[in-house]
């Protein structure tokens, strides 16, 4: 998320998480540490949709 400009640090990923819903590949996660794999896909309603690459 970083090179999306939206979160800078894990402080601000917690917050985050408490505050708006984050798909990963069409299911919800709440999850402050999760391995993103290229290809995975991370729809942020009201911020985008983007897709993982190497």
């Amino acid at each position: 998320m970083v090179h999306a400009d939206l979160i800078q640090s894990g402080g601000m990923a917690k917050w985050f998480l408490s505050e708006c819903e984050v798909y990963i590949n069409g299911e919800l996660d709440v999850r402050r540490v999760r391995k993103l794999r290229s290809g995975d896909k991370i729809e942020i309603p009201g911020f985008g949709t983007y897709t993982i690459t190497s």
